[in-house]
């Protein structure tokens, strides 16, 4: 069995969460299935992860995936493929399948993890996007404001042992806030980076009745600060900005009107050019003191917010229907 999910070369705890899970859930028989592809964790509902290369004569499972970050793929619809859950109803609606909307697969560390006995929850973690440490100085920030600084390019099994302790997390990765609310741990959304997608944190946060209304925290360095202009500037009307409300129609809406443009070629990623970097992060290094203290601040502001938690009775019938959907699985594979 091929489990599909993105590999960042430097690592990103939500999507590495994929290569522990399903190992965790599923019996070893199901993995010797050399014809089944699987979707699990992550926003890959999209043309790049089930390509008609990737999936020809497959057995295609999707249990728990999101839409959001790219258009959905061109075999869809396709009766063949085994739509068992997906994270939410955004994603559900793309799909014309309402009644697949359940939650985030992520929500079944319920069952295959285990806080240590020995972990008093005391610390508040802060979890940026894996996009946003570089260049940052958001492990300075964090000292200043008495956080936890967890760059999600570490080790599964290290974060998860800082969310062991944890009594709080403030997070601008959304599978920061999935852990978080699995692990029955309050937290508090942000935004530090206007390339941040709201769709998928509506699409899950919709999932077990919650809103989605993050707090926007400033540019940790002088590098920041001109990386998000430059975003800005590159896509004004870019769907991947921070966006403060939860309008279902809009987004999707939205999802449309951007994955149309950018089949037109239409669209610009706002990177900074590999030859200009080193000059602009030289430049950049004069305002960061100016920056670090505002940045510490705002995340103290935001670890004294209102912190979200999904009720207790709605996480327990989404992670029952994920654990139905897993039983699917194995009964389709034989284990």
């Amino acid at each position: 069995m091929l489990v599909i999910y993105y590999r960042d070369p430097a690592g990103n705890f939500g999507d590495d969460l994929n290569e522990q899970l399903w190992r965790d859930l599923l019996p070893a028989s199901c993995f010797e299935a050399d014809d089944v592809v699987l979707l699990g964790v992550g926003s890959i509902l999209r043309e790049e992860f089930l390509s008609a290369e990737t999936t020809r004569d497959k057995r295609v499972f999707i249990l728990g995936s999101g839409a959001g970050t790219g258009p959905l793929p061109r075999a869809w619809p396709n009766p063949d493929w085994s739509v068992l859950a997906v994270r939410g109803p955004l994603t559900a609606r793309l799909l014309g399948m309402p009644d697949a909307a359940v939650t985030d697969s992520a929500a079944l560390l319920a069952v295959t993890h285990r806080r240590a006995p020995d972990a008093e929850r005391k610390d508040v973690l802060f979890v940026p996007h894996h996009n946003s440490v570089e260049y940052s100085l958001w492990p300075q920030a964090c000292r200043r404001a008495g956080l936890v600084f967890v760059d999600p390019r570490r080790p599964v099994q290290d974060i998860l042992a800082l969310f062991d302790r944890a009594r709080l997390v403030v997070t601008e990765a959304m599978h920061g806030a999935i852990v978080a609310d699995t692990l029955r741990i309050p937290w508090v959304p942000v935004v530090c980076s206007p390339a941040i997608p709201p769709f998928k944190w509506v699409d899950w946060a919709r999932s077990l009745d919650l809103d989605y209304r993050p707090l926007s925290l400033p540019p940790s360095s002088g590098w920041e600060a001109i990386k998000h202009r430059k975003i800005r500037l590159a896509n004004p009307q870019d769907f991947h900005r921070s966006f403060a409300g939860d309008d279902v129609d809009a987004l999707v809406a939205d999802f449309h009107q951007r994955y149309a443009e950018t089949a037109n070629g239409a669209g610009s990623s706002g990177k900074i050019d590999g030859r200009a970097r080193a000059a602009i992060r030289a430049v950049s290094r004069a305002i960061d003191p100016m920056m670090l203290p505002r940045a510490a601040a705002g995340l103290r502001q935001a670890s004294e917010s209102h912190a979200y938690v999904s009720e207790q009775w709605v996480f327990d019938a989404r992670l029952a229907r994920l654990q139905d959907a897993v039983g699917t699985l194995q009964r389709a594979l034989g284990a």
